[in-house]
């Protein structure tokens, strides 16, 4: 019967850490960050249990089974499970609506939203408290002659399941059935406990109940384990119970920082962080069960065990370094496919219990020997609740103390060299405490200059170089060795370790958050403008000036303006240019991003000293809950949505949330990347903005950045003009020409209308509650992904959107371009040197991709100046591809005529396969719109066995398709489909692919 109440209470532990888990994110999208979340998880959730446990220890002896108490218990918690979600989303629709409002800023608005967050968590975390010293008494009552095996047993498998839970919750529960499903998964593993517990009780009872809840202690009567009253050993071991759960807590902080910055800061990683930390506790009680009723001297045993948790945890420091280097090897090891993604995950819990295995082990012993002390020794099972209660408390005081007071001001390192010598400081006083005369080695003596001489090894020597910290080795797999490299700014915040650092051989300026840049300038920015120098916009530096003034110029009566995720400050800085902008609030929850953001002057001057500049130190969503006047553009940049906590920032509820802010022709700017993504994850992104606003539109200011401005109304057409004057007027680009509005527009993607077939109904919007960003992120960069099917929307043929939308765009004005590394502007810079009759030598274009297309056209020109007889037509037509390419492509609706002349002039002369002339005529459609003759080539192409040598059957589809629809023609376009369909290259989840799909779903 023991073996079952041991497997339902690994059952009950998984639950309790899976109602963590979950509480954790629903507290972050409340309280605002999942670092804060953590922090008033832990507390209010070890508080609870602080408070469950000491309740128990006060009414242990009038409880006449501990064991269906238990059993009652684990019900009233799966209760509270089953109603949680509605209960949180009641709350906390009601704190924004009626209390923040009414509260405003301040000190006060914290008070109040951190006691929410606590009073949602309290009753369930009372609860949970009290279930380990019910189980633990009601065992204790029928088993009387090994209480040290019973309780290290209980606490072993109440923790391993602890351990499985957190995966469990945060790698299936949660991708399966969201936060709600997760919440009743653990509700229902409650019901299941309780019920078990109580069928065991009352078969046990019948059996093996003993007389009374007292008889367990004087069946263990015996000499204290030291020379100390039973008063002031309970004293000495309640202190020790509360300064190792102080300590421990310092360890799991500083690990989770640390660990952040070598295997990742995603939401998964601190998943596999926890889980070890727990892991490895439940494997020293797990070690000490056969022990614990035998030691000879268990307080002696007690203070090298606890000596050797801070020894083991200072060494951690000097392994530390070494963590980079297993990461990067890892990195390097693994395939970028889902397989090596879990080989990856599997390898990163195998860091973390490398890292934290030793101390935590030793943590696992203390407890269950500290408990069996009392126990055995004068306390009986009041001893449980009590010790259970007090460590609790500690942890409590651990958590508060190291990750809000102790980071911020020391850094992280002296979080773990604190806890280190606290637990060894206990270790010498528990050896003090067992000391006798007659032994011959004295650990007592020995013990605090061996502390003091670790202390100062551990500050002296266990460092890690900086740039180890901010190489995000979890990215990319490298490290920054020996490379040149000038460091800024570092500093350890409460929520990430920030850093500004400048590679001197790109000459980027980068600020990172846990090793992950976020936000970069070249060096030139930090500097005056020189005489007749000109910046250029690409890259990073395009994205921060660009992303907020193409939303600011949807936006024609914006007086007021927010930046969420102040990085470089750039962003604020350009929306500082427009002089129309009468209030600009950056919105930046670390402080230390602020401070770092200083080494970007003069470039970002005006965010720290324009009047119009306000700062804000807080979260986003409840500084929107507190102001008085709306906003009429929002602009949110915050970090990659795989670190974790971000995610929130691009659910359908905060769209929601920030629509009650905005003026109702507001606006809102989304910068998302492309990079280290997929296409599904971006459409869950867009789904969710399609969900909360009735208009949207799609830019690139890059190749890999995507923005998404939306309004609650129409948007109206952008003023590139104004923008233009914007950028001028930061003075950033120095003598640079201004902007042209072709430019700009040609940054256009996308409206809502080419995603509203595909979107409309769309099943898994990124959300709060179902977060599909947030899981699936980490993977996705692990994988190296993209999001690439946004970009190449423009290209292979035919633009999608611009046809859906019937926005066309022409060649280049000139050769210049006011925004560079847009493939589309390059592609049109390139086409238009072309045209020119340009040599390779020119200089407003790409050398080697000009030289490639002059040698594109150079081969072309041969071809059709050659009328002799024994042409090789299908090597005729790949060479017209190509330079139909280089001279069309860029282009949406124009086509370059002169070109298509010479291609059906020399057609004419010639005799070439019927389908090789349909084949020509199809691409000609397509490049200037004709889609009457699309529709017709393609009908011809598709009644062609042999149409594979002539087309793409992807171009035919997709080309052939849309014609049809733009036509009118829908069941032309199903039929054409479905006739070609089998030989589609695409996958089924190819966007382009779910676009065609959906157009002729929306057709029937």
């Amino acid at each position: 019967m023991r073996a079952i109440l041991y497997v339902v209470f690994m059952l009950s532990g998984a639950a309790a850490l899976t109602y963590e888990s979950v509480w954790s994110r629903y507290l972050g999208i409340f309280v605002g960050h999942t670092a804060y979340a953590q922090v008033v998880v832990l507390a209010m959730f070890l508080g609870g249990m602080a408070l469950g446990a000491r309740v128990v220890a006060a009414y242990s002896k009038r409880i006449a089974d501990p064991l269906l108490a238990y059993a009652a218990v684990e019900a009233l918690v799966g209760l509270i499970g089953l109603f949680f979600h509605e209960l949180f989303v009641g709350v906390t629709g009601f704190a924004y609506d009626a209390v923040f409002p009414a509260v405003g800023g301040g000190i006060l608005l914290t008070v109040i939203k951190w006691g929410i967050a606590g009073a949602l968590l309290l009753p369930q975390s009372i609860l949970l408290g009290a279930t380990f010293p019910l189980m633990a008494a009601g065992v204790l009552r029928r088993v009387v002659d090994r209480p040290g095996r019973e309780l290290a047993m209980l606490y072993f498998t109440n923790g391993l399941g602890a351990a499985g839970g957190v995966l469990i919750a945060g790698f299936y529960l949660l991708p399966l059935a969201g936060l709600p499903g997760a919440v009743l998964a653990a509700a229902i593993a409650n019901f299941v406990v309780a019920i078990v517990v109580w069928a065991v009780a009352k078969q046990m009872g019948a059996e093996k109940a003993v007389t009374g809840p007292d008889d367990a202690p004087t069946r263990h009567s015996g000499a204290p384990p030291a020379r100390l009253s039973s008063e002031k050993l309970t004293r000495l071991l309640l202190a020790l119970s509360f300064g190792t759960a102080f300590a421990s807590f310092f360890y799991e902080i500083a690990w989770l920082r640390m660990l952040s910055l070598a295997i990742g800061g995603a939401t998964h990683s601190f998943e596999l962080m926890l889980s070890a930390f727990i892991l490895g506790l439940s494997l020293g009680a797990f070690w000490i069960r056969r022990r614990a009723d035998v030691i000879a001297e268990p307080l002696r045993a007690l203070g090298i065990v606890q000596w050797m948790m801070g020894f083991t945890a200072a060494a951690t420091l000097f392994l530390y370094g070494q963590s980079f280097e297993w990461t990067a090897t890892l990195v390097a090891a693994f395939a970028k496919t889902d397989a090596g993604y879990d080989g990856f995950n599997l390898a990163r819990y195998g860091i973390n219990m490398a890292i934290m295995l030793p101390s935590t082990f030793c943590a696992g012993i203390t407890l269950p020997l500290i408990t069996r002390i009392l126990v055995v020794h004068g306390g009986g099972e009041r001893s449980i609740g009590e010790v259970y209660a007090i460590n609790t408390l500690g942890s409590i005081v651990g958590v508060g103390v190291a990750a809000l007071i102790v980071l911020p001001v020391l850094g992280v390192r002296a979080v773990l060299i604190s806890g280190a010598a606290i637990d060894m400081l206990l270790g010498a006083a528990l050896f003090y405490a067992a000391a006798s005369r007659f032994r011959t080695v004295r650990l007592d003596v020995v013990a605090v200059p061996a502390t003091v001489a670790v202390v100062f090894l551990a500050i002296g020597f266990g460092t890690v170089d900086r740039q180890y910290l901010v190489s995000g080795v979890f990215r990319h797999g490298r490290l920054f060795r020996d490379e040149p490299f000038e460091m800024f700014y570092y500093g350890d915040g409460r929520t990430a370790s920030v850093a500004v650092y400048k590679e001197p051989i790109s000459g980027l300026v980068s600020i990172t958050t846990n090793g992950k840049p976020d936000g970069s300038v070249h060096e030139s920015w930090l500097r005056a403008c020189t005489s007749g120098e000109v910046r250029e916009l690409a890259g990073d530096d395009a994205t921060q000036i660009l992303a907020p003034l193409i939303a600011l110029g949807h936006a024609p009566n914006a007086r007021r303006a927010a930046v969420i995720g102040h990085g470089t400050g750039m962003s604020a800085t350009a929306l500082l240019g427009d002089a129309q902008l009468e209030r600009v609030t950056s919105i930046e929850i670390e402080p230390e991003v602020l401070r770092a953001s200083r080494e970007f002057l003069p470039a970002n001057r005006p965010v720290f000293e324009d009047p119009r500049s306000e700062i804000v130190v807080g979260d986003a969503k409840t500084h929107f809950a507190t102001v008085d006047e709306p906003y009429d553009l929002i602009f949110s940049e915050p970090s990659n949505p795989w670190v974790s906590g971000v995610a929130s920032l691009f659910t359908v509820e905060f769209y929601q949330h920030l629509k009650r802010y905005m003026s109702p022709d507001g606006v809102l700017g989304q910068w998302i990347h492309m990079y280290e993504s997929d296409d599904g994850l971006l459409l869950s992104v867009l789904a969710a903005i399609h969900e909360a606003f009735p208009s949207y539109s799609l830019f690139t200011t890059n190749d890999v950045d995507l923005l998404i401005v939306a309004s609650p109304t129409q948007l109206p057409a952008p003023d590139w003009n104004r923008v233009a004057r914007a950028v001028e007027r930061t003075g950033l680009l120095c003598e640079a020409p201004p902007l042209r509005p072709f430019d700009l527009g040609a940054l256009h993607l996308a409206d809502r209308p080419v995603f509203a077939p595909l979107l409309d109904g769309w099943q898994f919007p990124n959300s709060d509650f179902y977060p599909v960003l947030d899981l699936g992120a980490d993977r996705a960069r692990f994988l190296r992904g993209s999001a690439s099917g946004f970009v190449m929307l423009r290209y292979d043929g035919i633009n999608i959107p611009a046809v859906v939308s019937d926005q066309r765009i022409g060649p280049l004005p000139d050769r210049r371009i006011g925004v560079h590394g847009v493939h589309r502007l390059q592609l049109l810079q390139m086409a238009a040197a072309i045209r020119e009759g340009v040599t390779s030598d020119d200089s407003t274009v790409s050398s080697q991709q000009l030289a490639e297309a002059l040698a594109r056209a150079g081969r072309w020109q041969a071809l059709v100046g050659n009328d002799g007889e024994g042409r090789d037509w299908p090597f005729w037509l790949g060479e017209f591809r190509d330079v139909e390419r280089d001279r069309n492509e860029g282009m949406d609706g124009v086509v370059d005529e002169e070109f298509y002349r010479s291609v059906y002039a020399f057609l004419d002369r010639h005799d070439p396969p019927p389908l090789l002339r349909t084949a020509v005529d199809l691409h000609y459609g397509l490049a200037a719109w004709n889609f009457e003759l699309v529709s017709q080539s393609a009908d011809v192409l598709a009644a062609s066995d042999n149409r594979a040598t002539w087309i793409n059957p992807d171009l035919l589809i997709e080309g052939g398709v849309t014609a049809k629809l733009k036509l009118g023609d829908g069941p032309g376009a199903r039929a054409l489909y479905l006739a070609l369909v089998s030989e589609y290259r695409r996958a089924p989840d190819h966007l382009r692919r779910r676009l065609i799909e959906s157009y002729l779903r929306s057709e029937e």
